[in-house]
């Protein structure tokens, strides 16, 4: 044992050899994990496609270019491939869209207040003005010369002391305070007591509240219309403040009406 042994000890074999080996991993260990790190930060700025780590940092790697993709991956894929959301905006129309009806959409149909303000086309309409004007009050057709038949089928035909039946029926839509006895006048005017007198007849036809008188070639008839349609005026009424008629009384030869007034 020399001298130099005997002051420091003696040597452990391999001893600087393990200490240089240790160095160099911790590099190589450094210069690994770099890498790994920086290869996808390379790849993006350089355009380079440096090789992956094998094994666990192959893994490492995969790990996190899933986490963070460059930019430039998701601009082309963008370009490339339109996306779902944008293609079904534009095939498939909004549910509240407002958009005028077109094809074969159906149109809303119009509100209550049109149909009772235009209950048909013009030319409708039109001919059922002008037949109406052709109707005498609106109501009796010209049959013949100066004979007239209501909707019921009453029949007003010259005679009386008038002229004329309709004439006669006239005097019983306005009241007579100075004539002697009862008077029976009809609400409504004259197209008022042709429509009740059409109601009257029809109800005595049916034998409904009605009763029957028939004297000679003429049939009277007393019907009770179960609301008011006149009232009782003359001097008698008069008297009595004019109370209402319910009451109506058809004299009547067939279907030719003589007279008609309330009770």
């Amino acid at each position: 044992m020399n001298a130099a042994e005997t002051r420091s000890g003696p040597r452990r074999p391999g001893g600087k050899k393990a200490k240089q080996t240790t160095v160099a991993g911790i590099v190589i260990a450094v210069m690994l994990g770099g890498y790994t790190l920086l290869r996808p930060s390379i790849n993006e700025a350089t355009g380079w496609n440096l090789p992956a780590l094998p094994a666990k940092q192959v893994a490492k790697d995969s790990v996190a270019e899933n986490t963070n993709p460059p930019m430039t991956d998701q601009v082309s894929d963008s370009r490339a491939v339109p996306k779902p959301a944008d293609s079904s905006k534009s095939s498939t129309p909004r549910a509240d869209s407002q958009a005028q009806p077109q094809g074969n959409e159906t149109v809303p149909s119009p509100g209550p207040l049109a149909s009772k303000m235009t209950r048909g086309s013009p030319s409708e309409n039109a001919n059922s003005a002008a037949e109406t004007s052709d109707l005498k009050y609106g109501l009796l057709r010209e049959i013949s010369t100066d004979r007239f038949l209501s909707p019921a089928g009453v029949l007003y035909t010259p005679g009386s002391a008038e002229g004329h039946r309709l004439e006669h029926l006239r005097r019983h839509t306005q009241d007579q305070p100075n004539r002697s006895g009862k008077h029976g006048v009809f609400d409504g005017d004259m197209e008022g007591a042709l429509v009740t007198i059409d109601k009257a007849y029809e109800k005595a036809q049916a034998n409904q509240r009605t009763t029957k008188e028939v004297d000679g070639k003429r049939t009277i008839y007393t019907i009770d219309m179960g609301k008011r349609v006149g009232f009782v005026g003359g001097r008698d009424g008069q008297r009595s403040r004019n109370p209402m008629a319910r009451r109506v009384r058809l004299v009547l030869e067939g279907n030719r009406l003589i007279t008609a007034f309330p009770l």
